[in-house]
């Protein structure tokens, strides 16, 4: 009987350290997927944006991950890019002690604009 129950203890245990691994590696892997496109919508359409890092993955109770990190290597200004649906498209919050200047007057791009005027050149 009683090494029924560390049998049990055990592979309980197990299965929550494996469940564990896959979504930390689930994380990791919308950070490498998604990273390069939050780079490439902020970078565009922003003008003081130098060096972008990226702090974690944080999945809200709704299911939708958000990727966090902060701008020219000041902590303070930091923001958060919701991917929605399937891919990042433009979904972003920033911090109250930061916010970005556009490039001139013009009008903030999505993500599938930017690509598909990259494509068109």
């Amino acid at each position: 009987m009683k090494k029924k129950r560390i049998l049990i203890i055990v592979i309980l245990l197990i299965l929550m350290g494996g469940y564990y691994l896959k979504k930390e590696f689930d994380k990791k892997g919308i950070m490498n997927e998604e990273g390069p496109r939050i780079e490439k919508f902020l970078t565009y359409n922003y003008n003081d944006i130098k060096t972008i890092h990226f702090t974690k993955v944080v999945i809200n109770p709704t299911g939708i991950p958000h990727i966090q990190g902060y701008v020219n290597d000041n902590k303070e200004y930091y923001f958060s890019a919701s991917i929605g649906t399937p891919h990042f498209n433009t979904g972003v919050s920033f911090s109250k002690n930061w916010v970005p200047k556009k490039f001139g007057d013009s009008t903030i791009k999505t993500l599938e604009e930017i690509e598909t005027e990259e494509k068109s050149k």
